[in-house]
């Protein structure tokens, strides 16, 4: 990789603006020489890294969300821990790949990822919740408590700024997505937090069944596809293929749909799609094709697909990120497409 100029951000401006003025101070290969220089001089460069692996038993699965350039989650998997690094800035990632390259190293958003698998700890030991855009953070509190094991544990640590992301922001997002606070601390080092302008806290998911264990386990029966495998299959053979869209009439005729798609609106989905129903839609009469749900992010499509293959559809699945994806990836969208109507029998019974 060439030595990061200051000059080229293109991947750094996609996580934020505030992102983009610290690229522009920091020299990637400046940064990691700093870590290499605690070493050098006795200092312990793994104070994060100690606390996650006190919080969890040996192997444990670990997400590092927001690794950078994977300097904890290269001293986690040099500890035997199974360690998945993700982040949006695909420079960082590229850096960290170098480093270790047969770990597992991710470029995605962590507001929208939906990985196939959980963790026993997901850790944001960086000042992620600083340096994200600020309307996504509910958004990645809420997607990341869907990608931590029942029972296990999300550990953040950032600075708390005079009129920045409060600390009762952050609990109460975590309260929210089913996080409850088991600890917290105002260092790495694990001194007990008594006030002050930094803080790691160690929230814990609910064991009780949650909307996050639903959608894990819908999952688990699907062969999800992303916005580019979608297109590809329409590309090759698109009469295999049936995209039912089940968004809000509202949201497909204002942003728009995949071309093609077909609208059966979620609330009576099960009812278009079963012949028993007496509300069947003609475009679901063949169980042999592949049906791709599509909602707006990539959830309720999940649930909605794996009830479809309890129907007998069984190559039904969904779009990973939904519509959303499917427009950030910058694909064809008809921008006025058919919408369902009561003629088409979408009244439920």
């Amino acid at each position: 990789m060439q030595r990061d100029t200051g000059r080229d951000l293109s991947n750094a401006a996609v996580v934020s603006p505030r992102w983009v003025q610290w690229r522009e101070r920091i020299d990637l290969d400046d940064y990691e020489a700093r870590f290499q220089q605690m070493a050098s001089s006795g200092q312990n460069p793994h104070g994060e890294a100690d606390l996650i692996a006190s919080l969890a038993a040996p192997g444990a699965s670990v997400l590092d969300a927001g690794c950078g350039t994977g300097r904890i989650a290269i001293e986690l998997d040099r500890r035997g821990f199974d360690v998945t690094g993700v982040d949006l800035d695909a420079d960082m990632i590229e850096v960290a790949r170098r480093k270790a390259p047969a770990m597992a190293w991710l470029v995605d958003d962590l507001a929208r990822m939906q990985l196939p698998r959980r963790f026993e700890v997901v850790a944001l030991p960086g000042n992620v919740m600083l340096f994200c855009r600020s309307g996504d953070r509910r958004l990645i509190v809420h997607n990341l408590a869907q990608h931590v094991l029942p029972g296990a544990t999300l550990i953040a640590g950032f600075s708390l700024e005079r009129d920045g992301y409060t600390l009762a922001e952050w609990d109460a997002h975590c309260t929210a997505s089913g996080l409850t606070l088991a600890e917290r601390f105002s260092t790495w080092d694990g001194v007990l937090y008594g006030g002050g302008d930094y803080h790691v806290s160690v929230h814990r998911r609910t064991s009780d069944f949650t909307v996050h264990d639903l959608l894990f386990e819908a999952r688990a029966a699907l062969n999800r596809v992303s916005a580019t495998d979608l297109a590809g299959m329409l590309a090759v053979d698109d009469d295999d293929v049936v995209i039912v869209d089940t968004r809000q009439a509202t949201d497909r005729a204002t942003a728009g749909a995949i071309p093609g798609s077909v609208h059966l609106p979620r609330t009576v989905l099960e009812w278009r799609a079963d012949p028993a129903s007496g509300y069947s839609n003609p475009v679901l009469a063949d169980r042999t094709r592949r049906i791709v749900v599509v909602c707006t992010d990539g959830y309720s499509s999940s649930l909605a697909a794996a009830n479809l293959q309890r129907f007998g559809f069984a190559r039904a699945t969904d779009l990973i990120g939904g519509f959303v994806a499917w427009r950030n990836a910058g694909l064809a969208i008809d921008p006025e497409p058919a919408l369902a109507t009561e003629d088409d029998g979408c009244i439920a019974p």
